[in-house]
């Protein structure tokens, strides 16, 4: 099923909870829509599942509008689309009846076997005659996350299904998630906060920010070239900077006012002195205790001022010291953040007040406006 919405706007008490909504759902992947509280996701799960109804604007179903649906067309439509919510309601009843509800209400003539399936699906048959009451957070999203899939939805929409679970509840649901969309070749639409889980696998991913979608395109497009500083600093891109573009020495430079890199020469900010974001992902520099032989054309003597351990993964805060890093710094300085992992960490001796050589190309130096 292919979704595409046009200029979508919704309102509530004459405010704008969403302006301007254009977008294509991606069939057969996984598509992840991020924001923070408050940015429209519930609003806009809401629209394309046809619980509600935009103010303005269309929804189009494979090409059909939404608007000139008749009701039992309608009907037809919702019993294709699959909905989990971050807080699930669940009957007071067992578990496999909750699996079996909408089954029943269909008229299914193989409701038994459907439920069954359902249930070996998410690995929760043994708890089949359990109250759904009793269930666990994590439990709970797996038991609602059958009770769609049962249905057999040709796409699926899950709104922040991870939020609060712990770790195991979490990697369980992300594997049922992939299952989803490789197995049973099933449109996902997800929302969520974690950007970890929106990087390893959103296929298409849009930012979401006060009603409106300011960004969308590939994971990778969207977390290593945010086109403004609100996604840079949505997605934690690190390293955000905001400076001029210069020429030295034939050489196009980001003048950072403490310090300036050199940059891939970019014609649109060609313009001496234009006013630019730039943003470097952390992982994209390399420490080293010594200077670096490499093509890469920034290379910087700093001192570590923090680090904190992410689960295994250092983030290293450093300042360049001045008159002693190949770039020219003028009194004072800037912060970079690199990464890596606890064993280089440990390998290196690194400890804060070191000085060690931070180094990355001029390539993966990301400019917007």
């Amino acid at each position: 099923m292919n979704i595409e919405t046009k200029k979508v706007y919704k309102s509530f008490d004459g405010k704008d909870v969403l302006r301007n909504i254009n977008m294509r759902i991606v069939e057969n992947r996984i598509n992840c829509v991020i924001g923070p509280n408050g940015a429209g996701k519930t609003t806009l799960f809401k629209i394309l599942t046809l619980l509600d109804r935009a103010n303005s604007g269309e929804v189009y179903f494979d090409g059909s509008p939404s608007s000139s649906l008749s009701a039992e067309e309608k009907l037809k439509l919702r019993r294709k689309i699959g909905l989990v919510m971050h807080n699930p309601f669940m009957f007071n009843t067992s578990v496999w009846k909750n699996v079996a509800y909408g089954l029943k209400l269909r008229g299914d003539s193989d409701i038994a076997k459907k439920a069954e399936e359902g249930l070996k699906i998410v690995e929760l048959l043994r708890i089949k005659d359990q109250s759904a009451l009793t269930l666990s957070s994590g439990e709970a999203q797996r038991v609602a996350l059958a009770r769609a899939m049962v249905l057999e939805p040709e796409i699926l929409f899950l709104d922040e299904p991870m939020v609060n679970l712990d770790p195991l509840s979490t990697k369980i649901m992300e594997d049922l998630v992939f299952k989803m969309r490789s197995e049973y070749n099933v449109t996902v639409v997800m929302a969520t906060h974690n950007l970890l889980q929106a990087r390893r696998f959103g296929e298409r991913v849009f930012v979401l920010r006060q009603g409106e979608i300011i960004q969308r395109g590939t994971a990778e497009e969207v977390f290593h070239y945010p086109n403004s500083s609100f996604a840079a600093e949505f997605v934690e891109v690190g390293n955000l900077f905001r400076g001029k573009v210069i020429i030295e020495q034939g050489a196009q430079k980001l003048d950072l006012g403490k310090i300036k890199i050199e940059i891939v020469p970019h014609p649109e900010f060609g313009e001496t002195g234009t006013a630019v974001f730039a943003t470097l992902r952390p992982e994209d520099i390399l420490l080293s205790l010594e200077p670096l032989h490499s093509s890469a054309r920034n290379s910087f003597l700093g001192e570590i001022m923090n680090m904190q351990d992410r689960g295994g993964i250092i983030w290293v805060t450093l300042e360049p010291v001045p008159g002693l890093s190949s770039a020219k710094t003028e009194s004072g300085s800037i912060p970079f953040v690199a990464v890596i992992t606890r064993r280089s960490k440990e390998e290196m001796g690194l400890k804060v007040g070191m000085r060690v050589y931070f180094t990355f190309k001029a390539s993966c130096v990301n400019l917007f406006e």
